[in-house]
């Protein structure tokens, strides 16, 4: 995709604590002005000091900059750049943007090292780069190995809260071409940055590699938000499936855990280029208590179908925290679809205090959904999608008032779409 140096693996330390030395995150970006790249003026001049950022005073790179207390060195790129057609990873794109993507052949980027703070390490980035290239067309993550385009970038730069940590990382889904086993081999990208192995299953098939996916997205999403990774072996609870059973899963060293699958998997030892080598680990789980006591692992895929079936993962405090300020920030956006979408399902994550007797702390709250028909402009009247565990009296369909000060997450169904404050670019994309 780009002509441009690669970041470099490396394996030598001991994987057993899951991390590793942190790979250079490197974003390019194809601006709407093409002038920027052609006849592009001194880098330095288009960084300034916000409220938000505070910049060094070197006029050369590696250039610095201060975000919430931590100092970052960054540099800048001009690189060649080329695209195929029909490369998956553009699918964000709309046909505006596709075709500018498609003309391009030179594209800018910003190369920065993440500190302890992934997210706000990630979110930097991208202030970085939007304010390196005014008018972004589409940008180009090329640790995950991922596309997305201008308005979402610019929503992300302005916003004062992280984007999803579903933005960070990709799932790839390799599966058997030749229709031979039929198992599908799902791997991410995008976590060496974060200075953690990237992680992987094997021995998924056609019919659950979809949940299982989904189920290793929310694992990364899980390990990585607490800026530490566990350790090989290691056990950590991450969610419930719909039965009722713990999931608590670890993880082993990919070269270890071929011996667990058959030769010929995808995903094996023959299908390894050098990239998909070195610093990864299989995802496994304790499938009982005493399991962690003998260190005995089952893959995950031996669950595939619970997992399938009302699972729920648990989410970080700092994670909540973020979908939280993010659903305010954007609470004018779910008003406008309300407004302006003709058919559609509202439904909103409010924090319930939980009854005195169940001893929750202060702070902690149970989120549950409502579903809502109508919003006014002091608040909205919504009902229960299902019974609370912790609050008597609040069972599904019971109405409440509520404020928009107490919302927690918001989503709107459409026929063809789903909208969140995490994706709402995609309405202004479908706006033009």
């Amino acid at each position: 995709m780009f002509l441009f140096g690669q970041s470099k693996r490396n394996d030598s330390q001991s994987l057993r604590s899951g991390t590793v030395e942190r790979v250079t995150s490197r974003m390019f970006a194809i601006p709407s002005d093409p002038g920027l790249i052609t006849d592009p003026e001194d880098a330095r001049s288009r960084f300034h000091d916000t409220d938000e950022l505070t910049f060094g005073t070197s006029a050369v790179p590696p250039f610095s900059v201060t975000y919430k207390g931590t100092e970052y060195e960054f540099s800048v790129a001009d690189v060649e750049f080329s695209v195929e057609e029909d490369d998956p990873s553009l699918a964000s794109l709309n046909q505006e943007e596709l075709a500018a993507a498609l003309r391009a052949t030179h594209a800018l980027g910003v190369e920065l090292m993440f500190a302890d703070n992934n997210m706000d390490s990630y979110h930097l980035q991208i202030k970085l780069l939007h304010m390196y290239i005014p008018g972004i067309v589409a940008l180009f993550d090329t640790n995950a190995h991922r596309v997305h385009p201008g308005r979402w970038v610019q929503l992300t730069a302005e916003s004062r809260v992280a984007p999803s940590p579903d933005y960070m990382i990709t799932i790839h889904a390799v599966n058997d071409s030749e229709g031979g086993t039929g198992s599908v081999w799902l791997h991410t990208h995008g976590l060496t940055r974060c200075g953690t192995i990237e992680l992987e299953i094997l021995g998924a098939d056609e019919e659950n590699w979809q949940e299982l996916g989904n189920s290793l997205n929310q694992i990364a999403h899980r390990l990585i938000g607490d800026n530490r990774f566990i350790d090989e072996m290691e056990p950590k609870l991450v969610g419930r499936t719909g039965d009722g059973r713990d999931i608590v899963v670890t993880w082993q060293r990919s070269e270890w855990s071929f011996r667990d699958f058959p030769e010929d998997i995808v995903g094996g030892p023959s299908d390894r280029d050098d990239e998909h080598s070195m610093n990864m680990g299989v995802i496994y789980l304790y499938a009982r208590e005493e399991d962690q006591l003998e260190g005995k692992i089952t893959p995950i895929t031996e669950w595939a179908d619970s997992l399938s079936e009302n699972t729920v993962f648990f989410k970080t405090t700092s994670e909540t925290r973020r979908m939280k300020a993010l659903a305010q920030e954007r609470v004018g956006w779910l008003k406008r679809l309300y407004r302006e979408l003709p058919d559609k399902q509202i439904i909103i994550k409010i924090g319930l205090k939980p009854d005195p007797e169940f001893g929750f702390d202060e702070d902690q709250y149970e989120y549950i959904w409502f579903e809502s028909d109508e919003l006014r402009e002091d608040g909205f009247t919504a009902s229960l999608t299902q019974d609370a565990f912790y609050v008597k009296g609040m069972v599904e369909g019971v109405q409440r008032e509520c404020g928009y000060d107490e919302i927690v997450d918001w989503r709107v169904f459409t026929s063809d779409e789903t909208f969140s404050p995490d994706n709402i670019h995609k309405y202004i994309g479908r706006q033009g």
